[in-house]
């Protein structure tokens, strides 16, 4: 059994652990959707700077949106790489040796 299959149904018997890694999942969740944004955002810069705009957005348009959304992708991955900070050290310690 693969360590991640046995935390989880470890964590079907601990409350604690369970609440901790729903809103784990949930977060990535939310960042994957929001990932699909970026990428429609990118498309439809490109559309717009090669025909004037894309669904009625000029390029400006989609850049001020790309701005905000920027802050927002980058607040949610602070977030989520503080979340799981100690999953992370420990990959990066076992990277390094």
């Amino acid at each position: 059994m693969d360590p991640m299959s046995k935390m989880f149904e470890e964590a079907k018997r601990n409350p604690k652990m369970r609440k901790k890694l729903k809103m784990k999942a949930a977060f990535t969740l939310l960042l994957s959707v929001m990932f699909l944004g970026v990428i429609f955002i990118t498309v439809g810069t490109i559309l717009a700077s090669k025909h004037g705009s894309f669904i009625g957005m000029t390029q400006l348009d989609f850049l001020r949106l790309r701005s905000r959304y920027g802050l927002i992708m980058t607040a949610l991955i602070l977030i989520h790489l503080g979340m799981n900070w100690n999953i992370l050290k420990k990959e990066i310690e076992f990277l390094m040796s």
